[in-house]
């Protein structure tokens, strides 16, 4: 059973090279048991959610959240919370698995950190308010993603495509957090993200394609896809000496964990 705990579905869909059944039929396949479909802006919501209401039994689940590179004003906020109270109303609202991307990017400053910061935090709140896991992204932000988390009091969820090393990758754990890998922790020169993936525990691990980007060794260079993840998935398995039957079984105990039934 092969879990990618973060995909952009509807971003692959752009490209045109595969339709939405070639990609369901390639998750069967490759013996993907779940795949989480992530929203970063506000015209994603309805999209995430649909897609997921058509494939859940694919076992395709959504986030609602808006990444700290998109717009984040009081609108798309209030869009944001009014949209995950509905959902948690609603018949399909096991299909949302978290909140998210959220968090802080210093690295691209698509948008200005007081906003960044106010997203985030809003973001909390809308976790905390439906007891959901964070998805959250922190690139060149760690320190104050951790900061805010604390002030915030809200430990639960996913730090998505970690990027540090095994120091930082201890501060993200003992708050509760469950530490996610992307494929570029299967590049050569990724030394830190090799410290950080050996420290963590397999009970604390998921792993993801973060699809269409970061695609892993040895197709790297080419558009990311679901099941290249199995190319993760064995680097992970070698690099951490594991069999990879349980590694596999221990990232699927993990994801399940933060499935409401």
């Amino acid at each position: 059973m092969i879990i990618d705990s973060h995909v952009h579905f509807n971003m692959i869909l752009r490209d045109k090279t595969k339709s939405e059944a070639e990609i369901l039929k390639s998750l069967k396949y490759n013996n993907m048991e779940y795949a989480l479909q992530i929203s970063v802006e506000e015209k994603d919501f309805i999209w995430s959610r649909d897609f997921a209401k058509r494939n859940y039994m694919d076992g395709i689940l959504y986030t609602l959240g808006i990444h700290p590179s998109s717009k984040a004003t009081e609108k798309e906020l209030k869009t944001l919370s009014d949209f995950a109270d509905s959902e948690m109303k609603g018949k399909f609202s096991k299909l949302l698995l978290g909140i998210g991307e959220c968090g802080l990017d210093y690295y691209r400053m698509h948008q200005p950190k007081e906003m960044q910061r106010h997203s985030f935090e809003t973001q909390i709140d809308i976790a905390k308010r439906h007891k959901l896991p964070l998805i959250i992204h922190s690139r060149d932000a760690m320190d104050e993603t951790i900061q805010i988390l604390k002030d915030k009091k809200y430990n639960y969820g996913i730090m998505h495509c970690f990027a540090g090393d095994s120091k930082a990758a201890k501060l993200v754990l003992d708050m509760g957090f469950v530490l996610s890998f992307a494929g570029n922790v299967t590049y050569k020169q990724a030394v830190e993200l090799h410290d950080a993936v050996k420290y963590v525990p397999l009970d604390r691990l998921l792993l993801e394609t973060d699809s269409p980007f970061l695609t892993p060794e040895p197709e790297r260079g080419k558009s990311n896809m679901p099941e290249k993840i199995k190319h993760t998935y064995k680097f992970v398995a070698n690099f951490k000496k594991v069999p990879l039957q349980k590694l596999e079984e221990s990232i699927a105990e993990n994801f399940v964990r933060l499935i409401r039934t």
